[in-house]
């Protein structure tokens, strides 16, 4: 069986990733009213709020100028991101690298064209509502565990050989 080259599968998570936020964003747009609640499961809400700021809708970005500020340092992170992923070697840290990326990119693109990002997911329990997300930030959240997961592994080879050497 044939697998693909690593840049194949970077873009190719990333855009998938990113194609699946937007969609899902789209969807939560045309369905769901601003601030309307409805119960999904026993801890998340479906709820639409736009985030203007950073993660927990920290500095928030009011005027023109700030939310391009905003997109020129999402841009460049997302960008640097992409490159680390494209220079992995160990899959896993590949794979990490890639969700983030994507989901850096969904929601460097609905900012770009909304000037906000989506969310649509509300987290409560025992009736706190702690925060509200979008489909980016959990394939941001799926990649930070992979490459976790990644050192993890690296730290538990007690054999002493490289990484590199195994592939």
């Amino acid at each position: 069986m044939r697998t693909l080259s690593p840049p194949l599968t970077v873009a190719g998570v990333a855009a998938c990733a990113a194609a699946l936020d937007l969609w899902t964003k789209s969807m939560a747009v045309d369905r769901l009213g601003e601030g309307e609640v409805r119960g999904a499961i026993p801890f998340i809400d479906l709820s639409l709020q736009f985030n203007r700021g950073i993660s927990f809708s920290l500095f928030q970005a009011g005027s023109p100028a700030s939310v391009a500020a905003l997109l020129t340092v999402q841009a460049a992170l997302t960008t640097f991101i992409l490159v680390l992923a494209l220079r992995a070697t160990v899959p896993l840290q590949r794979l990490g690298l890639a969700l983030i990326a994507g989901g850096a990119l969904g929601n460097l693109v609905d900012r770009f064209v909304d000037g906000a990002v989506t969310d649509f997911l509300g987290l409560h329990t025992a009736g706190i509502h702690w925060f509200a997300f979008n489909l980016a930030d959990f394939w941001i959240s799926l990649g930070v565990v992979l490459l976790v997961l990644d050192g993890i592994t690296a730290l538990r080879q007690d054999d002493g050989t490289s990484r590199d050497a195994q592939r």
